[in-house]
């Protein structure tokens, strides 16, 4: 009984520290100046050069939804990340274009190989 109300209060909290959805128009931006913004941003520093995650969540492949996306990187999110948390991006810091490009770089990375597939982690 004990584990099942943890395991309900963590799933809570998680629903809780998701940014609201925006009814915005999606975003519209262009990779190549995206995976530039990405590093100049420092994004990658948490996220990893390809989204993969690390001290930060894993971004790619396929990130949320383009306005959750938005809203969670304008917002940041407090305590999240062993560095304190995700720092906020207001459009003074990151512009529209800028978060828009970053998106489309994010959504430009494929999927990796299932590891049976891959040639390195063959014999």
């Amino acid at each position: 009984m004990k584990t099942v109300l943890t395991v309900v209060l963590f799933v809570a909290a998680l629903r809780a520290q998701t940014p609201p959805q925006t009814s915005a128009q999606p975003l519209r931006g262009d990779a190549s100046k995206g995976r530039v913004a990405f590093m100049n941003a420092g994004c990658y520093t948490c996220h990893g050069t390809v989204g993969q995650g690390g001290a930060g969540a894993r971004l790619a492949p396929k990130p949320r939804a383009e306005p959750g996306f938005a809203a969670y990187v304008r917002s940041g999110r407090r305590g999240w990340s062993v560095a304190g948390g995700m720092p906020a991006y207001p459009p003074s810091v990151l512009s529209d274009a800028a978060l828009a490009d970053i998106y489309a770089y994010l959504a430009s990375i494929p999927a990796p190989l299932p590891a049976a597939q891959n040639p390195l982690l063959k014999d």
